[in-house]
């Protein structure tokens, strides 16, 4: 199971466009881990909005990722325009 502070880190490099393997060597998370954390964070921004989700991430302690949150929840919006 993936701590906060790792789900934050993997949200800020995916945000920043790190692979899976690359995030999983990062937080020292296997591959299919880092995949599983980012479908949760996926499944739950679709139940409510997303930035619920992302502040929720930030509000576990890990303010010092927001640039990169703020990067993810950009890419995603844009995404969604395509």
């Amino acid at each position: 199971m993936a701590t906060k502070k790792q789900v934050a880190k993997i949200v800020q490099l995916r945000g920043l466009g790190y692979s899976l393997e690359e995030i999983a060597a990062e937080v020292g998370l296997s591959k299919s881990a880092v995949a599983y954390q980012l479908q949760l964070l996926k499944k739950r921004s679709q139940k409510s909005q997303s930035e619920d989700v992302f502040a929720s991430v930030i509000l576990g302690g890990l303010a010092g990722v927001a640039g990169g949150l703020a990067i993810a929840a950009l890419l995603e919006l844009i995404n969604k325009e395509n």
